[in-house]
Order: structure tokens, then C-alpha cells, then sequence
């Protein structure tokens, strides 16, 4: 007979793993579900060429991204995402430019439950409808309100939301200033809504305050501020979104306001912003989109209005996953300056652009 121990290399201690092999992988199937599951959150390439008048060209990677999610239970979770310091958006009132450096610009700890959901790190601040888009799911740049800083995309936080009954709510404690807390102030943002399939109607609200240690740096002039004094800030607006057959429109709103004390007095300054949208799917694989945006730095000074009028061709492939965008925007003011730009956009992602 014959005799597997004598087999050359197939020793008792051989065996003896043998045997232990069934509870092993009992024990790492066991294993795998205590530590969770770990996949590929989003996945973005959004690269784009950029030639403005009257002379001016340039290439970047634009909203490109590239995030893991980390899952427990279906309730415990966890996002890293990685992507340009652009992304976080941090205000104008804290700093002069944004570098597009690599970082983490999402990095926060996630709880779902019943009654509602529960983020705590560096997370969406989600002000508005279009703040809270996915940038995979963008077809015009980000809208004046967020090129020009006056509203962050991130922050370091905690986060609520709840939804019942096509209603939803939720709230934002956060630093203000999307990094460093420098000068040890919350800022709060929050949202309300009814949403259906094919509509959505919603209010945001965001207040906070600025103190001369974080902002005297930054040079802005947004209502009128003086950076080396302490301010305090308010925002609201409304938006609403349509949904048709083929068509989308949308359409949202904001006013704010500075409030500054100068010799005992309160002295008050206030903005707007605003855009619409409208959108047309012809085919599976072509869309067109117009917008028409606007900023009131100052309601007081007429030359601090800025407006822009888009155009947008869009071009994709049958599941989505990849589309070129072409996006011609005209700025309009009274003095014709040669600055309106073109834009193409490449728009690459398994999951592609959500569809309405």
C-alpha cells in the first residue's frame, strides 16, 4: 500500500495544516466580513484644453478624481478621495489663489441609519443643488458662485441628513476654511427640499464669520468686505430642477450679505448670484446645453457684475463612460473686452454622466 507520510515532502506538519485548512477558510470568510469590504468609490478623468481671447491657451486635468470606499454592515463607511486642492474650493475671504496640487480632498468617516445619516471629517459641504453634484456628473464648468470662491465645495466637519416622505434636510458644522483652523470660528450650512423623480425644489442656507488673523491676507472685495476687520456672513437661496422626457432645467438663485462694525456702526453690503440651465438629450450619444450665469459682487457697484452665456455640445459614447464636451462661453459686459473662451472637455468615467 501506499503510504502518503512516507511521501517525500508530505510531512505530518503538511497533514496537519491539511486538516486545519476547512476552519481556516471559515475563519477568513469570517474575517473578511468583520473588516468590511473595500471598492472603488468614483473613478474621473476630466481633462481639458482651455484658449481664451485675446491670446491665451492652457491644459490641466481639470475635476479629475479618484476615491475608495470602505464599507461595514451597510451602516459603518469611510471615503478617501484624492484629487486637485481645487476641488475644496476654499473661499476667497481666507486666501488670494488655489493651488492644483494633488491632496485629499475628501478623507471622512460615514454612519447610516434610520433616521438619517451621520459624516464626520473632511467632507462635501453640498450648498445648492449644483454644489451637490458629483463633478462626474458636470457638463459646464462649476457656476460663478463657486469659480469665484464665494461658496467652499469641502470642508473639515460633521454632516446630518435625513430623508422622509420625498422630503429631505440636512446640516453642516464646519471650519469655513476648508483646511487649517486658523481662526477658531463654524461655520453652518443647511438645506431643505421636496424631491420626486422628475422634480426638485429646494431652499440653502449658509452663515458663518471671518476673523482679520485668517483673512487680512486675501484682498477680497466680495460686498464691499474689509479683510482686516472681523465680518460676519449670510447666504440664502432657492433652487429648482425640472426633468422631462428628453429635457432638464434648472434653475437656482442666491443673496448674501456682509455684516462689519466701523466705529459702532453696523455697516452692510450684499451680493447675488444666480444660473439656469436647460438642457436637451436629441440621441443616446448627443446633447446640447445652454446657460446663462450671473454675479453681483456688490449690489452697490454695477461694474462688479459679472454674466456669462454657454453653449455646450456634448458628444458620448453609447454606455456614457466617455464624452467629449465642447463649451463655448460669451462673458457680457458693456466694454467690449476680448476675454469669452472655448473649452473641451473629456468627461471619462465607468459610471459616465447621469442622465435625466
Amino acid at each position: 500500500m501506499f503510504n502518503f507520510l512516507r511521501f517525500p515532502g508530505w510531512s505530518p506538519l503538511f497533514w496537519f495544516i491539511f486538516a486545519l485548512l476547512p476552519f481556516s477558510l471559515g475563519h477568513a470568510r469570517l474575517l473578511r466580513e468583520d473588516i468590511g469590504e473595500l471598492k472603488i468609490h468614483d473613478l474621473l478623468l476630466r481633462p481639458q484644453a482651455l484658449l481664451k481671447e485675446p491670446q491665451q491657451g492652457s491644459f490641466s486635468i481639470g475635476e479629475s478624481s479618484f476615491a475608495l470606499r470602505w464599507e461595514l454592515q451597510e451602516k459603518y463607511s469611510s471615503v478617501v478621495r484624492l484629487g486637485p486642492r481645487t476641488l475644496i474650493n476654499p473661499l476667497a475671504r481666507y486666501s488670494a489663489t488655489v493651488n492644483d496640487d494633488m491632496i485629499l480632498v475628501e478623507a471622512f468617516a460615514q454612519y447610516d441609519d434610520p433616521y438619517g445619516r451621520f459624516r464626520l471629517g473632511r467632507l462635501p459641504v453640498e450648498f445648492g443643488y449644483e454644489g451637490r453634484q458629483w463633478e462626474r456628473a458636470m457638463i459646464f464648468p462649476r457656476s460663478l458662485l463657486f469659480q469665484r470662491r464665494v461658496v467652499m465645495l469641502r470642508d473639515v466637519g460633521f454632516a446630518y441628513d435625513v430623508e422622509h416622505n420625498n422630503f429631505y434636510t440636512g446640516f453642516v458644522v464646519h471650519n469655513g476654511e476648508s483646511d487649517t483652523d486658523v481662526d477658531g470660528r463654524l461655520w453652518y450650512t443647511a438645506r431643505w427640499g421636496y424631491r420626486l423623480d422628475n422634480f426638485d425644489l429646494g431652499l440653502s442656507g449658509q452663515t458663518g464669520s471671518t476673523k482679520p488673523i485668517a483673512s487680512s491676507a486675501s484682498g477680497d472685495t466680495l460686498a464691499g468686505v474689509d479683510p482686516t476687520r472681523e465680518a460676519r456672513w449670510r447666504l440664502m437661496g432657492l433652487h429648482t430642477v425640472v426633468n422631462g422626457r428628453n429635457w432638464e432645467w434648472i434653475a437656482e438663485f442666491y443673496m448674501g450679505e456682509r455684516e462689519q462694525v466701523r466705529n459702532q456702526d453696523v455697516e452692510i453690503g450684499r451680493f447675488n448670484a444666480g444660473h439656469t440651465d436647460f438642457s436637451y438629450q436629441f440621441s443616446k450619444t448627443f446633447s446640447a446645453h445652454l446657460r446663462y450665469d450671473h454675479l453681483s459682487k456688490n449690489s452697490k457697484l454695477t461694474q462688479e457684475m459679472e454674466r456669462q452665456a454657454s453653449l455646450a455640445l456634448v458628444l458620448s459614447n453609447s454606455t456614457g463612460s466617455s464624452n467629449l464636451i465642447l463649451v463655448g462661453t460669451k462673458v457680457i459686459e458693456k466694454d467690449n473686452i476680448p476675454n469669452d473662451e472655448i473649452r473641451l472637455i473629456w468627461n471619462l468615467s465607468p459610471s459616465g454622466i447621469v442622465r435625466f
